[in-house]
Parts: C-alpha cells; sequence; structure tokens
C-alpha cells in the first residue's frame, strides 16, 4: 500500500515538473535550429542533432559514401564523405553557440570580476560587523543593529534615484566600481542579519576558552568564528552571486558603455542588435548565460540547505 502510494506521489510530481520543465526544452531544442525550421515547426527536432547522429552511426560502422549537404545560410549545396558530413552538421548545430560565446566573453568577464569582488566584500564587511554586534554589548548595540535591519524594508528602486547621483558625483559612472561598490553596501543588511543570527546562537564557552588561552579578537574572529561559520557563510555566499548575476536594472543604468556591461545588462544589449533576427543565437545565448548558474546549483545546492537548516535564519 505504501508502495502504491509513493509511485502515486512521484507521478503527481511529475504531472507538474513537465510544465514546468517545457520551456527549458523549448530553449535548448531550439538554441540548436536555424530560422527557418522554426518558421516550419517551432517544437520540431533539431535536423543537424538528427544527422550527427546518423553520420555518427555511419562513420563508426566504417561505411563509405557520400551526401549532398545544404548550408542554409549562404544557400549552397555540396556533396561530402559520411566523416565530413559529420563534422558540417557538428559547426552546424554548434554555429550557434560558438557565436553567443563570441559575443557574451567580455560579459562573462565583467561579470565574474563583479560577482566575486562583491561577495568578497560582503563575506568580509557583513561577518565583521555582525561579530562586533553579537559579541560587543555597547550602549546603543540593538540600536544600531535595528537600524541596519529597519533598511530592508526600503524598495530597492526607492534608492534608485538617490543612488545614481551617488555614483554619477562619485565619477564611478561607465566602470566595476559602480556596481561592485554599491553591491557591497546593498548586500551588508541582509549579511549582516544573518551572520548576527547565527553568532548569537554560538555557545559563550567557546569564546571564554579561547580568551583564556590568549586569543584576541582578532584570533577569536578568524579561528573560531569563521570556521565554524561555513555554512551561513555558504548562503550569503550563494544569495549575493545570483543576486548580482542576475541583476539587470542598475548595470544598465550606470554602464552605457558596452565593455563594462555584465551578462543580464549584456543579453539585453543583444537583444537589441541585428543578432536578435537570429532566435536560434538568442536561445543559446539564453543557455550559455544560465551555465554557472547551472553549475553552482548542481554542487551549492547541499551546503545552501545546510546552512538554512543550521540556524542562519534564526530569529
Amino acid at each position: 500500500m505504501k508502495h502504491k502510494k509513493n509511485w502515486t506521489l512521484h507521478l503527481a510530481i511529475l504531472a507538474f515538473a513537465i510544465p514546468t520543465l517545457l520551456p527549458f526544452y523549448f530553449v535548448i531544442n531550439n538554441s540548436f535550429r536555424s530560422n527557418t525550421e522554426m518558421y516550419h515547426s517551432f517544437f520540431g527536432f533539431p535536423k543537424t542533432i538528427k544527422y550527427i547522429a546518423v553520420y555518427s552511426i555511419k562513420t563508426l560502422k566504417g561505411e563509405k559514401g557520400t551526401v549532398v549537404v545544404r548550408d542554409e545560410q549562404k544557400q549552397t549545396s555540396q556533396t561530402l564523405t559520411y566523416p565530413k558530413a559529420l563534422k558540417f552538421y557538428f559547426d552546424s548545430a554548434t554555429k550557434n553557440y560558438k557565436s553567443a560565446w563570441k559575443v557574451l566573453r567580455p560579459y562573462f568577464l565583467n561579470t565574474f570580476i563583479v560577482v566575486l569582488a562583491t561577495a568578497f566584500g560582503v563575506l568580509v564587511f557583513g561577518s565583521v560587523t555582525a561579530y562586533i554586534l553579537s559579541r560587543f554589548k555597547f550602549p546603543g548595540s540593538k540600536v544600531v543593529f535595528y537600524y541596519f535591519i529597519s533598511t530592508m524594508m526600503f524598495p530597492a528602486v526607492l534608492t534608485l534615484v538617490p543612488s545614481f547621483l551617488l555614483v554619477k558625483e562619485l565619477g564611478l559612472l561607465n566602470s566595476r566600481l559602480a556596481l561592485i561598490i554599491p553591491a557591497i553596501a546593498g548586500g551588508q543588511v541582509f549579511a549582516i542579519f544573518v551572520f548576527k543570527s547565527f553568532f548569537d546562537g554560538l555557545p559563550q564557552d567557546l569564546f571564554d576558552s579561547a580568551k583564556i588561552d590568549g586569543a584576541g579578537h582578532f584570533s577569536l574572529y578568524w579561528n573560531l568564528i569563521l570556521p565554524l561559520s561555513k555554512p551561513v557563510l555558504s548562503v550569503v555566499l550563494i544569495m549575493n552571486i545570483l543576486g548580482m548575476w542576475n541583476s539587470f536594472l542598475w548595470p544598465y543604468i550606470v554602464n552605457t558603455d558596452k565593455k563594462f556591461h555584465v551578462i543580464a545588462s549584456g543579453l539585453f544589449v543583444l537583444s537589441q542588435t541585428e543578432a536578435a533576427a537570429n532566435f536560434g543565437l538568442l536561445y543559446a545565448a539564453y543557455i550559455t548565460s544560465s551555465i554557472p548558474l547551472l553549475i553552482l546549483f548542481i554542487y551549492a545546492t547541499k551546503t545552501f540547505i545546510q546552512g538554512m537548516t543550521s540556524g542562519a535564519f534564526k530569529a
């Protein structure tokens, strides 16, 4: 009976998962197709992938023969052997991804620089500030903490104009610093809240024992706090990476020079160029830009869940 219930549950989950995964299939499938294929069949299987499979089998079997292939872009036909036909269709299948990578490569570099610098700044300043607020009971410490937390009530769009004017006055427009500095400042609130909640739950006996052994504040922070805070550090790190990777509006506003765009704003710029006429190229660009986040999801999900369940959001 229990086995039957499990199958019912799995089928119900699968029924909900299929409509959710359908857009992903649509984007991946069409990234290997030409506009002509899409016009004839919106959800059809890519011809290049089909021919790659066919001529791979023929090549592995050692069959000899020729086939006429047609280049739709150049509107030309040529007769090729099976191995050369396999290479032709492989190049055709990956053409959109090669073109997308050529356009997105500088945006990837900018994004990695901004994401790493922002994540490092948020982790360092947020953890140090939270350590001070958690372990130093000075007059007004709670007021300072609640002041930080109260800023979470303000929508980000409300600070957009003042932030832009400040960055402009500092002469940071069209630079990576225009993205890094505001992101570090804006990420402090969430980081301080999470870190302080976690630090407050650490036993005082650990700190007293370390002080008896002669540990100073820096030693307590570096050798005690940080090693114990790996799960919560991962939570803050992953949240900042996701936030910066998907950030579009701010990078697009402060950087009118395309060489400073990040992935999100770069994709929008790409969609406004002549390349947007090639739907397969756009889909390939979307898939390429999501690969790092997919890798992060695969390798960091377990750590993220550990951080969420280890007291990171304890009230």
